[in-house]
């Protein structure tokens, strides 16, 4: 039998608010990022297409749930931001998530039924930090708001090039969906 946990001990284990706002995801993958598939390409939307144009581009899934939105996984394409027609060909590798922030989703937008998908555009930058945010296609300014103060706080290990870092743009595919109905939220 075990004794009941100290008030000190307790808080301790107690589960940090930010922490389900904050995970470290696990590293989706090591080597070459896979280019996109021209099925895939076919998929891009109009504002997605406007960004990459031509270029190679490459796509991952982060496999994992959205903790605000109940929505599942994120897709994240990207590309080389400045191609250096001198530079030598050679294959890019994905950037990694080293931290992840959900984006907020207000009970009162649930209830609402306000949900989508919202696409972020963003630049992971060469030492790993975001910038550059803004909303390609929104659903609700309040969920593009969230979508994108979270999407900037994101971390990354860089893409990187013939072993050295580089910008990628890159474009964030948000789901926003409440529980289904007759759940008590």
């Amino acid at each position: 039998m075990g004794s009941a946990p100290t008030p000190a001990k307790a808080s301790a284990i107690a589960a940090s608010p930010t922490l389900a706002a904050s995970v470290s995801p696990p590293h989706v993958s090591s080597g070459p990022a896979r280019p996109t598939q021209p099925e895939a390409t076919a998929k891009l939307s109009e504002a997605e297409r406007a960004v990459f144009g031509n270029r190679r581009l490459y796509a991952l899934t982060l496999n994992m749930p959205n903790l605000n939105s109940n929505g599942g996984s994120w897709i994240v394409r990207f590309a080389e931001l400045k191609q250096d027609p001198k530079a030598p060909a050679g294959d890019l590798s994905e950037p990694a998530a080293t931290r992840k922030v959900d984006p907020g989703y207000p009970l009162q937008l649930m209830r609402e039924n306000v949900s989508g998908t919202v696409i972020v555009y963003a630049v992971i930058r060469a030492d790993g930090t975001v910038g550059n945010v803004r909303v390609l296609r929104g659903v609700d300014e309040r969920l593009d708001r969230f979508a994108c103060e979270a999407v900037a706080q994101w971390r990354f290990q860089p893409a990187m090039k013939n072993g050295s870092p580089v910008d990628v743009e890159a474009t964030f595919v948000i789901p926003f969906r409440p529980p289904r109905v007759g759940t008590n939220f």
